[in-house]
């Protein structure tokens, strides 16, 4: 850590040119002692006229100088004892040096334009400037305040750099004060450091802990507690420098409430540090990833361990506020420390908010500017059952045990075992309340309407606020549209029931539930280009689709919810019919095929009687489509008919749609027979006469069909033992199919 000495040098000179210059030099022959920091390298940087000398650390030395171009250093011995030219300009320096350390600084001609000489006197340090006749101003700082100042114009200008470190704080020779801790400091005159511990009467250290637990919290002084009812934001202390917020939630109850996160406002600034939920740290809405134990961010120190996470507010030396959360307590700290003999310690006139001011009413303490327009609602919930308020006093009264008798004579534990009280006798013993006070959601990030804790089962989760939870469920139904269908279920409830959905599938194991990470909710879904496993089914009136969402095999949480989309047949109705024509022809040509396909609607199974223009034809009639070519080699090729689709327009792809044949397998058993199909040059089917209701009063009828070549009997549609509708099926035929012209038929009729 950088707690820079600068000593700033300021010389007159003529504009020169701007350099550039880095580099590090080595004084191990001939130690530089400063502010109380012994040093034996030297990092010297030039940028656009400024010379800034570097020592490890702690120290920095600032020039200011536009001409300057180069530097070069050399040590050597020679004594400068009492009575030398150190001594006389520096009162109170003593002892002897017994080398020179100089940095010699050059213009861009090489010629010498300032120097700088250290020596050390036991444990004082001083610097010679050497301006060579300009005008030099000198400024000393330690960890970025000043410490002293000097200026002239030479030939030679002495600077005492002794002094004393510790604690991040310089202390002047001769001078005496209070560490962070209460300790008491002493730099005497020659520069040696003493630290009395801090039982010494000279100094006081006083630190003030408010407590936050679940609803519940305890004074600075202890001696009240105060319980938060509803959902609102309320200011836990305040003073001119910082506010701290605490902000309540639900979580299983809605009468029971829980500290989610604690907002600490930066006055000065107007900088807003969010802690939590669990483990997260915001800066102005900008989350921290804090990788290291300590971290710095906006003037705010943040300390992240095993046990939580605290920002420390630094505002002197003697004085911080601090405030640590570990996702289920908060701890707000007040760390003062004060020589007695001072006049200026402040008491508590500038303090409020609920730690440390107990005239303030919860209404007063409410912070409107961080909470939500409902979180006043209050609601009442029965008594569970399986708490034993009983059993809990005596889990309370621990703190009343020997373990904390050192503790009583500073600290009254009443409030704290009211604490305890008030929460375990009100709400189940879950979430981990019981168990080690330091558990922690470390990198778990629930969204706003879960919370983190311990597991019914172990391990940490995200599970649902019970306000959120009243209104979900996990019996939910698919949303089903055309033939696709999806289900989405509420990640929370998964986790009270112990499944962990990325262990969760449809019927086919593949299809795994999608995540959305701004509310945790999980989507499964299946259609036709993806399946995923589903069964097809369908009766007179519906088409029914059924999946399964199960757990893997293995896991020891069952979990199956069944998944059903019914979707209503094209519906029919009675009427008489006339065709358009009976027989269409189209010449096909499909690789070194050129053939002539003709599709033929017949009266009769022994395709004798033709369908006429003219001829009437009732709803539910049979009609027999006969699939005829020529110009084929039966020996090599076969016709399979592989799919036939009624619409109620000319195009295939448009409007109302009712399958008859996929796959070369009739769709029901009811209205369509398959009958010869990849056998030979020729296929055909039959249908009932149908018509689609609210539509208009021309049928459409399109045919698929493709060439096979003869292998053993693939070309065959397999229909799974005969014309089973709906059901999924392999059609053997697949891997054999090489048209690479499939020719589309139609033919249509009309009321």
């Amino acid at each position: 850590m950088l707690l820079p000495l600068i000593i700033t040098v300021a010389i007159s000179l003529l504009p020169g040119a701007t350099a550039q210059f880095s580099d590090t030099f080595n004084f191990s022959a001939c130690s530089i002692k400063a502010l109380g920091g012994t040093y034996t390298t030297a990092q010297v940087n030039i940028s656009n006229g400024i010379i800034e000398v570097s020592f490890p650390s702690e120290v920095r030395l600032k020039v200011v100088l536009s001409s300057a171009v180069n530097v070069t250093s050399e040590t050597k011995n020679g004594n400068q004892g009492p009575g030398s030219a150190y001594h006389q300009s520096i009162p109170g320096l003593t002892g002897t040096s017994r080398c020179l350390s100089t940095l010699k600084v050059f213009d861009s001609s090489k010629t010498e334009i300032f120097q700088l000489h250290f020596r050390t006197f036991g444990e004082q340090g001083a610097l010679q400037s050497v301006p060579k006749g300009n005008q030099l101003n000198v400024t000393v700082l330690f960890n970025g305040e000043e410490v002293d100042q000097v200026s002239g114009q030479g030939p030679r200008i002495f600077t005492d750099i002794s002094g004393c470190q510790h604690d991040g704080k310089y202390y002047f020779s001769d001078t005496s004060g209070c560490d962070s801790e209460g300790g008491f400091v002493t730099c005497s005159a020659e520069s040696d450091l003493t630290v009395l511990p801090q039982t010494n009467t000279e100094c006081v250290r006083d630190v003030n802990v408010c407590t936050v637990t679940a609803s519940n919290l305890v004074s600075f002084d202890a001696n009240y507690s105060v319980s938060v009812e509803d959902r609102c934001a309320y200011t836990l202390f305040s003073e001119p420098n910082v506010r701290v917020v605490g902000v309540f939630k639900e979580r299983r109850r809605k009468d029971v409430m829980f500290l989610d996160h604690v907002i600490v406002h930066l006055m000065d600034s107007d900088s807003i540090v969010q802690l939590g939920p669990a483990d997260r740290v915001k800066v102005n809405d900008t989350e921290l990833n804090l990788n290291s134990p300590v971290e710095t961010h906006g003037g705010v120190e943040f300390r992240k361990n095993d046990t939580g996470v605290t920002a420390v507010m630094s505002y002197a030396v003697n004085y911080t506020t601090s405030v640590f959360f570990n996702g289920n307590t908060a701890q707000v700290f007040m760390t003062y420390v004060w020589v007695l003999a001072d006049s200026d310690y402040e008491d508590d006139a500038n303090r409020g908010g609920l730690c440390a001011n107990s005239s303030v009413t919860l209404n007063e303490a409410k912070s409107s500017d961080f909470s939500s327009d409902s979180c006043e609602m209050r609601y009442n919930e029965p008594a569970d059952p399986s708490i034993n308020c009983t059993a809990v006093t005596e889990h309370c009264q621990i703190l009343n045990g020997t373990d904390f008798t050192d503790c009583h004579a500073d600290i009254d534990p009443e409030p704290y075992f009211s604490s305890c009280n008030r929460t375990l006798c009100h709400y189940p013993d879950v979430d981990g309340l019981k168990s080690d006070p330091l558990t922690f959601c470390q990198d778990t990030r629930c969204v706003d309407h879960e919370f983190c804790a311990d597991g019914v089962n172990g391990g940490i989760g995200c599970f649902c606020r019970a306000i959120f939870a009243s209104d979900q469920t996990l019996d939910v139904l698919p949303v089903c549209v055309e033939n696709s269908a999806s289900v989405t279920l509420v990640g929370c409830l998964l986790e009270e029931r112990g499944v962990d959905y990325r262990q969760l599938h449809l019927n086919n194991d593949s299809c795994t539930g999608q995540v959305n990470e701004s509310n945790h909710m999980v989507t499964f879904s299946f259609d036709s280009q993806d399946p995923c496993g589903v069964l097809v089914t369908a009766n007179a009136s519906h088409v029914l689709y059924e999946n399964t969402l199960v757990n893997a095999s293995g896991v020891p949480e069952p979990f199956q919810m069944d998944l059903s989309c019914f979707q209503t047949q094209p519906e029919l109705m009675s009427m008489t019919f006339r065709m358009q024509a009976n027989s269409v022809m189209q010449q096909m040509v499909s690789g070194s095929w050129n053939y002539t396909l003709n599709m033929t609607a017949y009266k009769d199974s022994a395709h004798r009687y033709m369908v006429q223009p003219n001829m009437a034809i009732q709803l539910n009639q049979s009609i027999f489509v006969e699939m005829m070519t020529e110009g084929l080699d039966g020996n090599l090729v076969s016709l399979v008919t592989n799919s036939c689709w009624a619409t109620d327009g000319p195009s295939p792809d448009d409007g109302l749609r009712y399958d008859l044949i996929s796959e070369g397998c009739s769709q029901s058993s009811r209205l369509v027979k398959v009958g010869i199909n990849g056998q030979t040059t020729s296929s055909d089917f039959s249908f009932h006469m149908f018509h689609f209701v609210q539509s208009g009063n021309e049928i459409y009828l399109h045919c698929n069909v493709v060439l096979c070549p003869n292998q053993n009997g693939l070309c065959q549609p397999s229909c799974g033992g005969g014309s089973v509708p709906n059901k999924r099926r392999r059609r053997s035929a697949r891997s054999a199919y090489v048209d690479e012209n499939p020719a589309l038929i139609s033919m249509s009729w009309t009321i």
